[in-house]
């Protein structure tokens, strides 16, 4: 792909009708071949290979594959570009992004589109040892610099073989046409189209979720046209190629989506991330209370620095040149919550927007400037940068971006919202990046599917259908972060309904939802359709309700029970019911614990600092641990966790809201001399359990919930303990501790960052401030662990020997 276009020209309708008594199967019998070129793309042999299966399939009749025609059968099926395709005046001419033509005669058919072959450029990795051992330093020499290069290193997870066979003798040996994500795959397309028609369906992975009408003929329809995607790059993280997972490889091939290889999000990590740069350049990353922050794994860069702006050109115009790409993203490392605090980043926040807008002219004019330098050597090619977190709106001193940047907003769309206010409100955000720059937008969908710890059933027909069609005109590439677990569909009986309609809508964005999800709840649950339909849209017109009101959790499960019922088990249409109703089991927990009664615990007022009266004390505020200003009122006291008597050791503590933050001051006596057993000083550490440390346990209007561990030294570790287990550390809340030890007692000042974006699910508290009719809620609990014994306490006691037991979660609001 040479140039970013929009093609909005979707697809020409025209009806298919038979072609008089011309037959491709005729009662069992095969009346076609499939012509292919001798040496015919990966692709094309692969669309051929799926034809001759579906029609087996549907008639039973299994046709011959070829590259030269025989007199053995009347009709020719003729599968990408070929002599004979040529000599019809039928080419794959002006098809990009898997556009194709379907074009017939009285006795041929044609199917094809661009199929070009995908090849990896050198050095490009086998596997993760490989990369490791070999090709890393091939590529250091190569750029003669430190830098990261995701492309080359995992570069193997994108073939759906085994890399090292890759043009070697063995690479098909086990019978399957290996293929590359990047290949192209016009003419898959065109199959895939022309099945359809016949009534075949991919709902889901494998079997189980395909629909194949038998028929024991299939005629030769007439057809001539061409047909466009509505958006140039359909993405969805499906499946990865290196999984072998045929079925859902085959699956999202079958959903028309594409990729481009290129550095499409966070592209400045991969300049300074490894710990040579780190070590050898620690001015180009953030100065953080007199120190660069060269050691957090997210560690982000001062934008400021002119040796990383050079650098970071140097790395851009390297990935143009060996990939061909056409764009190369310029976006700071994830999590970009806290400014440089250098000379040269000194003042350049805009912290009165709000966290949306925080830090947009700062990234943004970093952007401009990487993007005039790289114009100089391609200028046909495009910088991209993400409105993300701390700088998704625009920015304000930049009127106009550079030509040669592309914006790409993180759900610019809604992922599940059905209000009107939503959709406005994303509609004049994606007018306002608009009027920034001449370029089509990108948008990309973060998490809108069953993961970190999604239990509600997760449909979205109208809103992903409505959303599509906004933005058709306007985006040219939708990236839909799909669900994968293990390299395949997490949770496939929820989950392929929202990537069907995704993919349906994104080749063309004026079908009727309402029909095609009519049609998908007959085909796909039979009996159980018209039920299921309604359980579907009730759960979409409800999604929000499902974490807070037990009558609506009641309802939803309800209308699946009567689906349930309506099918004989043992059918196909039982087994695709039980895949939803082993994912409704986590529901049912929750609508237990929803059903569970709160009025037993603790209430809790948190001082509102953003009033009038705090002015003064908050001018002088130093987050230094030592609870010395005057709303720390320690007004809260804790209990033994198990039976609520006063501790040996009490601690007290006090909360204040301040707009963006929710800060906790907390004191801990303690043994005169020896007040606190330090296990470690450095934050997301397991080391941190090893000695004394407070937790901080919060259920936010929007999420349950957090876990904030801190200890006397001011190190920090954060879990989200919504998310699934083997998730629950890829989170970080951001927070800043201030922490003292005197002689008798140690005490801690925490800052906790609070946004009500969820755009970014991996850092921060996301909730809305607390309330008397929208309470969060929470815990404090207290570990002190010493050799002759510990001790455990908690502002609202479990009962047991657990912090974690939200139904004994304290109240908590904002005065």
């Amino acid at each position: 792909m040479s140039r970013i276009l929009i093609i909005a020209v979707g697809a020409l309708a025209m009806t298919s009708v038979a072609l008089g008594d011309s037959f491709i199967v005729e009662d069992g019998a095969p009346l076609a071949e499939i012509i292919i070129a001798e040496d015919a793309p990966r692709m094309t042999r692969l669309a051929a290979r799926e034809f001759q299966t579906y029609v087996e399939k549907i008639a039973e009749a299994k046709l011959r594959i070829g590259s030269a025609p025989s007199d053995e059968f009347p009709v020719k099926i003729y599968i990408g570009q070929s002599p004979a395709t040529r000599e019809l005046g039928i080419t794959s001419e002006g098809l990009e992004f898997g556009a194709y033509r379907m074009v017939s005669g009285e006795d041929w058919l044609v199917l094809l589109g661009d199929d070009t072959d995908w090849r990896p450029p050198e050095p490009w990795a086998r596997s993760n040892t490989d990369w490791l051992e070999n090709k890393q330093s091939e590529w250091d020499e190569l750029t003669g610099a430190k830098w990261s290069n995701p492309l080359a290193a995992g570069m193997y997870r994108h073939y759906s073989g085994n890399a090292w066979h890759f043009e070697t003798e063995a690479q098909e040996a086990d019978g399957e046409i290996h293929i590359w994500e990047f290949d192209q795959r016009g003419s898959l397309n065109a199959v895939y189209a022309w099945l359809r028609e016949l009534g075949v369906r991919w709902y889901m992975p494998g079997d189980l979720g395909e629909i194949v009408p038998k028929q024991s003929s299939v005629r030769l329809r007439q057809m001539n046209r061409t047909v466009r995607p509505d958006f140039e790059v359909r993405t969805m993280h499906l499946a990865q190629y290196h999984s072998r997972s045929r079925p859902d490889i085959l699956w999202s091939l079958r959903l028309g989506v594409n990729d481009i290889p290129s550095i499409l999000h966070h592209g400045i990590r991969y300049v300074t991330e490894r710990e040579e740069q780190r070590t050898e350049h620690p001015d180009y990353f953030t100065l953080i209370n007199g120190q660069r922050d060269t050691t957090s794994p997210t560690a982000n860069a001062c934008l400021s620095s002119p040796e990383l702006l050079q650098e970071n050109v140097r790395f851009v115009r390297t990935i143009f040149d060996l990939y061909n790409a056409p764009v190369v993203s310029v976006m700071p490392h994830d999590g970009f919550n806290q400014i440089c605090e250098c000379a040269l980043c000194d003042g350049k926040a805009t912290l009165e927007r709000g966290y949306s807008g925080w830090y947009s002219d700062y990234v943004w004019e970093y952007v401009n400037r990487v993007a005039r330098e790289v114009a100089k050597t391609h200028p046909d090619r495009k910088l991209l940068c993400g409105a993300y977190s701390t700088y998704r709106f625009p920015p304000e001193k930049i009127d106009k971006l550079e030509p040669n940047v592309l914006v790409q907003i993180t759900n610019g769309r809604p992922r599940w919202e059905m209000d009107e206010e939503t959709h406005n409100q994303l509609e004049r955000l994606r007018d306002e990046w608009q009027q920034r720059t001449a370029n089509p937008l990108s948008l990309t969908m973060n998490y809108p599917f069953t993961q970190r710890g999604e239990f509600r059933p997760c449909y979205f027909p109208h809103v992903i259908a409505r959303g599509l069609r906004d933005t058709q005109g306007q985006v040219w590439r939708q990236d839909i972060w799909g669900p994968i677990e293990r390299g395949v569909l997490h949770r496939p009986g929820v989950n392929h309904l929202n990537a069907w309609i995704h993919a349906r809508f994104m080749w063309d964005v004026e079908q009727d939802v309402d029909e095609l999800l009519s049609e998908y709840c007959r085909l796909f649950y039979g009996p159980a359709g018209e039920h299921m339909q309604m359980f579907i849209e009730y759960c979409e017109a409800n999604f929000d309700k499902l974490t807070k009101q037990p009558e609506t959790v009641n309802r939803a499960l309800s209308l699946f029970e009567t689906a349930k019922a309506a099918v004989e088990s043992e059918t196909v249409y039982a087994q695709r019911l039980a895949l939803v109703d082993d994912y409704l089991e986590e529901l049912r927990k929750r609508k237990d614990q929803l059903n569970r009664p709160r009025d037993d615990v603790p209430v809790f007022s948190a001082y509102d600092l953003t009033r009038d009266k705090w002015k003064e004390a908050k001018a002088g505020f130093k987050l230094d641990g030592k609870l010395d200003e005057s709303f720390w009122v320690l007004q809260a006291g804790m209990k033994e966790l198990i039976n609520g008597r006063n501790p040996a050791f009490g601690s007290t503590f006090q909360v204040v809201w301040d707009g963006d933050a929710i800060y906790f001051g907390i004191r801990c006596e303690d043994v005169e001399g020896a007040p606190a057993n330090v296990s470690t000083t450095e934050s997301g550490k397991p080391a941190i359990w090893n000695g004394d440390h407070l937790e901080i346990l919060l259920e936010t209007d929007e999420h349950a919930y957090y876990q904030i561990v801190v200890n006397p030294a001011g190190a920090v570790t954060g879990l989200d303990r919504g998310a699934p287990q083997q998730e629950w550390f890829s989170w970080s809340p951001e927070a800043e501790v201030g922490a003292h030890i005197g002689d008798d007692f140690w005490s801690v000042e925490v800052r906790i960052p609070v946004t009500q974006s969820t755009d970014d699910p991996l850092h921060l508290v996301v909730g809305r401030k607390p309330m008397q009719d929208l309470p969060w809620h929470f815990n404090v609990c207290r570990k002190r662990i010493r050799e002759t014994g510990t001790e455990v306490s908690a502002y609202s006691p479990t009962g047991a020997n657990t912090f974690h037991d939200a139904s004994k979660f304290a109240k908590l609001y904002v005065r």
